[in-house]
């Protein structure tokens, strides 16, 4: 509802489906992305880290899919990360 309410004009028939990440997931997801800088190359800890950080928030959040009605063409789904804690939308 955060993500339609900040969006606003979501057109009817809108299919909404949002998964929650938790601390553990968060790990996991960290853990991921090390993982593949690793492997493409990077290996300097500083900017493995911010590449890391500047893709996985630190904080719990909702990752929200709006995917447009059947039969709507030339639109794709949407994700947008949502913080528990706040409610606000965050930045992409």
């Amino acid at each position: 509802m955060i993500v339609i309410d900040y969006l606003g004009g979501i057109q009817p028939g809108t299919k909404c489906s949002a998964m929650f990440f938790d601390t553990l997931q968060l790990r996991r997801e960290k853990e991921f992305h090390a993982k593949l800088y690793s492997q493409n190359g990077v290996h300097d800890r500083e900017i493995l880290r911010a590449m890391v950080a500047a893709n996985v928030p630190d904080d719990p959040y909702w990752l929200v899919s709006l995917k447009p009605a059947e039969g709507v063409f030339g639109l794709e789904p949407r994700l947008y990360r949502v913080d528990d804690r706040t409610g606000k939308v965050l930045a992409n």
